[in-house]
């Protein structure tokens, strides 16, 4: 996904989170087993095919449940799985790579995963489902990775006004 996890993670994040995905449920994540093999089976599905495709697999893993919306502390154990992960990884991955997944989670620690769980349940009832999560971005047909770098996907005005930074900001984190 390249650099383009420097918007996804924040924005998409923690339902997309990462780089790439498999559909294994969060529940089974054990010793960051399951997740281990989440990212190495579902990356190259996100690196080519559609970003809807890629976002499915992401969710299927994220809800751990099924219940079609993200909890906080299914967010929660994804948040601290993919921290896990990138720790292990960092050698392996590219600086785009590292330097968004970096970014990604400072951003959410910063603003605290509770915090932005709030700004994306548009409907107040503790759920974030998919709708709310990508109010702010068109999949099409590219690799989620393009699209998230295109102006014209992602709208950027949206997701700063949402996480109560300057527009100009989100602006200067793109490549």
């Amino acid at each position: 996904m390249k650099g383009s996890s420097r918007l996804a993670l924040p924005v998409i994040a923690l339902a997309v989170l990462a780089p790439g995905w498999s559909a294994a449920p969060a529940a089974e994540v054990v010793d960051g087993l399951a997740f281990e093999r989440f990212m190495q089976t579902s990356r190259p599905v996100c690196r080519q095919q559609p970003g809807e495709v890629c976002v499915g697999l992401a969710w299927r893993f994220a809800d751990a449940d099924g219940d079609q919306a993200l909890s906080l502390a299914e967010l929660q154990a994804i948040r601290q799985e993919l921290g896990d992960w990138a720790l292990r990884h960092q050698d392996e991955l590219t600086p785009p790579e590292r330097s968004g997944l970096t970014l990604g989670l400072l951003l959410v620690d910063s603003l605290g995963l509770e915090h932005l769980h709030g700004l994306y349940d548009a409907d107040g009832d503790g759920m974030v489902d998919r709708g709310e999560l990508l109010a702010d971005v068109t999949l099409d047909q590219r690799p989620l990775g393009e699209t998230l770098l295109d102006p014209a996907a992602v709208d950027r005005s949206a997701i700063a006004r949402r996480l109560g930074v300057p527009p100009a900001v989100l602006e200067r984190l793109q490549p």
